[in-house]
């Protein structure tokens, strides 16, 4: 009875407030209410934001907005065409394209289902490629054409560069959530993922170092919980919970260039002498100028420069240049000292005297240079060897039959062709030596398990 008699008593003083405050109760209601979709609908924006998982990233460089590394605005937005693993254009934005007038005109057919990460549709007048003697010309909202001067068979695999709108707006999987500037240089950047739904993206936060011991520095402070694109591990792989993943390469080979110019290494003889007196490496060895994962790579003919000291003395004593008093200087950059010494001691043994340099920059003279070089998806190589590529032909190689090979490689839209004609370039290249393709490089990845 007493417990039947407490239920009336809060069940009367229930309806008497509940009459009382009837406005400010329904008031409340729908205040909740409205709250309560303003917060389902703010979630996901919120989730994105501040409650997703973060990843912080370090990479070495100095980036501007326009020049972040590719890997980074691969994931912010991609081109009118996209690179298969062999450096062949695939569909991007394009789903299609037909090249026309010998290569002298290409055409672009749009998908129709992407938006920029400010949700305005992707239209062909948005295309802003800044190419010189291009022109391009909108048809209709999904169809552009580009005219070029001459014919250019690679043109779909430049226009693989993503495409933005200001503030780096894009089209991608990820979007920029913040960027911080450090002058015209940037110094954070972080992305977030478009979709919610997938729980395996996380938001990544950049953070750039001049140097790779800066980075490693970073690391072992805790500022960030990876790195990528080292050419070393350092001490890493015996740091605390970390783990490093080795992996090669192909698009960037450690290569002797030797200066044309020089009296010494004007003859095929002596570089060809050199070539065979470079050290095993244990790394990959590269053949050729070209990746090993492209289409049109070929060792098919291609001279191979094993270590052979006795071949390197024989191929020295035909050049009448040639003697116990030439000497030679490499120079390189710290990263690959320990390569250039060995290769100095080598090239001692067999009688030139030969020397190693340091430098933090591309010098302007050199006798040999020591580098890596990044190779281009396409196997067109007219800047690096064509003779009239002074500013990036930096051996001042000139020979009149690449210059043939590589004047018709880039107007060739035949495929088949065009292999055939950069395996006969890479045979005569490799073979006239005006550089010796040494290994591919190696990349570590640092993480924090």
């Amino acid at each position: 009875m007493a417990a039947l008699q407490s239920w009336k008593i809060a069940y009367l003083v229930v309806v008497e407030l509940a009459r009382k405050y009837t406005k400010a109760l329904v008031m409340g209601f729908f205040i909740g209410l409205s709250l309560s979709l303003i917060f389902w609908r703010a979630y996901p924006f919120i989730s994105q934001r501040w409650l997703m998982p973060v990843i912080h990233i370090g990479m070495v460089g100095s980036f501007t907005p326009n020049t972040l590394p590719l890997s980074i605005q691969k994931k912010i937005s991609f081109g009118l065409t996209t690179l298969a693993t062999d450096g062949s254009p695939m569909p991007g934005l394009a789903t299609s394209w037909v090249a026309s007038d010998s290569g002298k005109v290409f055409t672009f057919y749009l998908r129709n289902d992407l938006k920029w990460h400010n949700g305005k549709p992707v239209v062909a007048s948005d295309i802003n490629y800044n190419i010189k003697n291009v022109i391009f010309t909108v048809l209709n909202s999904s169809t552009i054409r580009a005219q070029l001067n001459n014919p250019y068979s690679p043109f779909p695999v430049i226009l693989s560069k993503p495409l933005f709108q200001a503030g780096l707006n894009g089209f991608g999987q990820y979007k920029v959530s913040s960027i911080k500037l450090d002058g015209d240089t940037v110094s954070y950047l972080k992305l977030i993922p478009l979709s919610t739904s997938d729980s395996s993206l996380q938001a990544e936060e950049y953070r750039f170092y001049q140097t790779e011991t800066t980075a490693v520095t970073a690391y072992k402070l805790g500022e960030i919980d990876e790195i990528v694109d080292l050419t070393s591990p350092y001490d890493l792989r015996s740091w605390g919970k970390t783990s490093v993943t080795e992996s090669t390469r192909y698009n960037r080979i450690l290569t002797l260039f030797f200066n044309m110019s020089n009296d010494t290494l004007g003859d095929k003889s002596v570089r060809q002498a050199l070539a065979f007196a470079v050290p095993e490496f244990p790394e990959e060895d590269a053949y050729s100028p070209i990746a090993k994962t492209s289409w049109a790579y070929t060792t098919d003919k291609v001279k191979k420069y094993t270590t052979d000291l006795k071949e390197a003395k024989n191929l020295l004593g035909t050049d009448k240049n040639s003697s116990s008093s030439a000497s030679l200087t490499i120079t390189t950059f710290p990263e690959y000292v320990d390569t250039a010494q060995a290769i100095a001691s080598n090239w001692k043994s067999v009688g030139i005297q030969t020397n190693v340099k340091v430098v933090n920059a591309l010098p302007q003279t050199y006798d040999v240079l020591l580098t890596a070089q990044d190779v281009p998806p396409d196997p067109d190589q007219y800047p690096f060897w064509h003779s009239t590529q002074t500013q990036t032909n930096i051996t001042g190689y000139g020979n009149v039959k690449i210059d043939k090979l590589l004047e018709d490689g880039r107007e060739e839209l035949d495929t088949n062709k065009r292999k055939a004609i950069y395996a006969d370039f890479q045979r005569r290249l490799v073979d006239d030596a005006p550089a010796v393709f040494l290994y591919y490089a190696k990349s570590y990845t640092i993480r924090r398990k």
